[in-house]
């Protein structure tokens, strides 16, 4: 993997020292910005676009959580306190690791795995199904897609008809067949879309791409999937005729 780009985000001047001097044995990871508060960070991550930041939380003028929701989700967090009562918030918010000060240079490196390790896995995850390369069609040379469950490295090739639903979450494309799931995938349904035949798959709304042929049964608005479940799932007034017909 190329080298990953991280930036620093503390108001304390020896945190920043310590953690750089840390990072100095790691020859797979560059500095392209260190930052003493939030407001000044916000618009130049923007532009030097890191793969992680190391985030202090008690700073003036914002709490360091603030910084959260001014950030591309795809950048990693990794959070670095006194406070250890940060880190539920912290998780919850969806940061990715937790240090304490004093930081600790084999603590530091679990970190660095887990960051890396899950930009890794994102990386493959984007390019498991060629949906760049992938014209949509009735037929295609790709009868599975390429996914992973959540926090695991490896990839599964989930069979297209094998899917029943897939839905979006926050940053991640969700995946469910009749027993399992979900798998996780990162992009949009509109691109996961491209790589799936139009006579077997439909939207139901903006945030549901259903299997037409495991629908059971359409109510009214709902729909009830022919599962182990029997999953219901609001369909919009526009997708209705698409179920209809089938």
């Amino acid at each position: 993997m190329e080298t990953l780009k991280f930036v620093i985000i503390d108001d304390d001047v020896q945190a920043h020292n310590v953690i750089s001097k840390l990072m100095e044995i790691h020859k797979s990871y560059k500095c392209v910005g260190e930052y003493y508060d939030v407001i000044s960070a916000i618009d130049s991550i923007k532009e030097v676009k890191p793969d992680f930041i190391f985030l202090d939380i008690d700073m003036p003028n914002l709490n360091g959580f603030e910084l959260l929701k001014y950030i591309d989700k795809s950048i990693k967090v990794i959070v670095t306190t006194s406070h250890r009562n940060y880190a539920v918030d912290g998780f919850d918010r969806g940061i990715n690791d937790f240090l304490t000060k004093p930081i600790r240079q084999e603590r530091l490196f679990e970190a660095l795995n887990r960051i890396t390790s899950a930009i890794e896995t994102e990386a493959k995850l984007k390019g498991g199904l060629y949906i760049n390369q992938l014209k949509r069609s009735t037929t295609s040379n790709v009868s599975y897609i390429c996914a992973s469950r959540l926090r695991e490295k490896s990839i599964i090739q989930i069979e297209k008809k094998e899917i029943y639903y897939i839905t979006k979450t926050g940053n991640h494309i969700e995946i469910f067949t009749d027993t399992d799931g979900p798998f996780y995938k990162i992009g949009s349904l509109k691109e996961i879309m491209e790589a799936l035949p139009e006579n077997e798959f439909s939207f139901a709304n903006q945030s549901f791409v259903l299997n037409i042929k495991k629908v059971k049964s359409l109510d009214g608005e709902t729909i009830v999937l022919n599962n182990e479940d029997e999953t219901l799932i609001k369909i919009s007034p526009a997708y209705r005729d698409v179920f209809r017909k089938k």
